[in-house]
């Protein structure tokens, strides 16, 4: 008598006894060794033939159940044979695939029949051949994927997934490995913060050069625009893909003693846009964003605000004009002239369409705070991308216009400037998070 265990289930084989007519197998949960009667035990009847084989269905993953069978014929039957066991078992996961993003590794893999759960194992270390999960990090999901978040860019992660029931775990899946990373141009990403939660979003860009400033015939252009000169962005950075919102300004406030909370002129938080703070400020947050990640944030330099504003357009906006055919087109922006009737206030974060990079509001909602310290030309200005630091006044750079602004000071060569300690509600600004080489 020999078992095969399967799913809920065994495969039951045994030799063909001559002149039988068919078999009774039993089995029960209990031991049958020295059972001669079997009135306790369940049964199935078998008609002989040359393969005595037979599935018995329907038993419990984790229990253990013991069989026998006895031989009859016409009037007669068998002594038991000798007793054998078995235990049925979730089968093993198959197809365990894991794909890496920044700071997570999403898992998947085919569903299990009787599994009520999974376990998604994972360790800087090979899981190969291990049996004892005990001080493994762990997923609990009912579903058949998980997403694996805080992990470290760069480094190579193994996973296992094991079936679970109230009978207890299958044996390990086919280990899978994967290293999460940041992800390309143009990809979307979030930093965990140690404290919890996660800071603002940002899109990383593509390297490149660009003709900072706008030309004489630009229509409502000032001559600190000038004179034009080509600017190459060579370090890899990410930027907000978003201006810096209430939602992620108060969170630094929440987890900063003493740190000042800015008023939102009654138009609400959470998604609006932070108002209402300076210059140092915004570097103050900053600075707590890279505490909490241990990443490198700061305000962009002008260079980098207006390279990210364009996002490889030469026109006066990222959209082209505001007019066509003479007739004023509504909605691109949020200024005064932009929409009808005027909003007169910041409007949530996104709602106007992102540009060529996947930027949104770079054009108008709020002024955003620079690196740079204004200079009224562009005469002697670094063309790295870095910021201008020296040879100023008593003022910094202001970039992208906003609500309570013309549509001529929206445009991507715009600038303004105000004392770095000037709040007011028509100022806020995004960051950039530098990138490794």
């Amino acid at each position: 008598l020999r078992l095969a265990r399967g799913n809920a289930e065994v495969a039951v084989v045994w030799a063909q006894v001559p002149n039988a007519t068919g078999y009774t197998l039993y089995h029960s949960t209990s031991p049958l060794a020295s059972t001669t009667d079997f009135s306790g035990a369940s049964q199935v009847d078998i008609s002989g033939g040359s393969t005595i084989t037979t599935l018995v269905t329907g038993l419990t993953n984790g229990s253990t159940y013991y069989f026998r069978v006895i031989a009859t014929s016409t009037g007669h039957r068998s002594a038991a044979s000798a007793q054998a066991s078995a235990t049925p078992q979730l089968p093993a996961p198959v197809d365990l695939t894991v794909t890496p993003g920044h700071t997570e590794v999403a898992a998947s893999w085919l569903s299990v029949s009787n599994a009520t759960g999974y376990k998604l194992y994972h360790s800087t270390s090979s899981l190969a051949g291990t049996t004892d999960f005990k001080d493994i990090h762990s997923v609990t999901v009912t579903g058949t994927s998980a997403t694996v978040t805080g992990l470290t860019n760069g480094t190579i992660y193994y996973f296992v997934v094991v079936a679970t029931s109230a009978g207890g775990e299958s044996a390990a899946s086919t280990e899978a490995r994967a290293a999460p990373r940041l992800p390309d141009v143009g990809g979307v990403f979030r930093d965990n913060l140690s404290s919890g939660g996660q800071g603002p979003q940002m899109v990383v860009l593509p390297t490149g050069s660009f003709s900072m400033g706008s030309p004489p015939t630009e229509s409502g252009r000032d001559n600190d625009e000038g004179p034009v000169r080509t600017v190459t962005i060579s370090r890899r950075i990410a930027i907000g893909r978003y201006e810096v919102t209430f939602a992620d300004y108060d969170r630094f406030v929440a987890a900063r003693s003493g740190t000042r909370r800015p008023a939102d002129s009654g138009w609400g938080r959470g998604a609006q846009p932070v108002i209402d703070v300076h210059w140092v400020e915004a570097r103050n947050y900053a600075a707590w964003l890279t505490a909490q990640t241990g990443k490198t944030y700061r305000l962009p330099t002008e260079a980098e605000w207006e390279y990210a504003a364009r996002a490889g357009t030469t026109t006066a906006y990222h959209f082209g004009s505001f007019f066509v055919g003479g007739s004023i087109r509504r909605d691109l922006a949020n200024c005064q002239g932009c929409n009808n009737p005027a909003l007169n206030q910041t409007t949530p974060v996104g709602r106007f369409a992102a540009n060529a990079f996947g930027l949104h509001d770079m054009h108008g909602n709020v002024q955003e705070w620079v690196q740079d310290c204004y200079v009224n030309t562009y005469a002697g200005a670094p063309i790295d991308g870095s910021a201008r630091t020296s040879g100023c006044g008593f003022t910094d750079v202001l970039r992208s216009g906003s609500w309570s602004d013309a549509r001529s000071d929206l445009r991507s060569a715009s600038r303004t400037s105000r004392t770095s300690g000037e709040r007011t509600n028509n100022i806020g600004f995004r960051l950039v998070r530098e990138l490794s080489p």
